[in-house]
């Protein structure tokens, strides 16, 4: 049986998945750096550093799921601010008594 799951689930997964693979790719660079005898506050930056570029090559399709899950959600709440912003002007409209041809720009 297949579960057609919501797409806030799937955006949900989206973040979660690509949270997790950055995240263990900086615990790969820390291991790997402490390894290689660093230690303290360089382990942390060269290992910031070299999981970030991994990342960027890595994780590519993630990231761009993410910025897609961004995207919807910022249109989503976008429509949402216009359609209130469209009946708060409607309602200032008809308590004022103007109509739509009574603007004048």
């Amino acid at each position: 049986m297949t579960f057609l799951q919501s797409p806030g689930r799937r955006d949900g997964r989206a973040i979660v998945v690509f949270t997790l693979a950055r995240a263990g790719l900086l615990v790969i660079c820390l291991v790997l750096g402490w390894v290689a005898g660093l230690s303290g506050a360089m382990l942390l930056i060269v290992a910031l550093l070299v999981s970030g570029l991994l990342s960027w090559f890595l994780l590519q399709r993630q990231r761009l799921a993410v910025g897609g899950v961004v995207e919807r959600r910022v249109g989503r709440i976008r429509d949402r601010i216009d359609t209130s912003a469209a009946s708060e002007d409607a309602y200032v409209d008809a308590m004022q008594g103007n109509t739509s041809s009574d603007r004048t720009g």
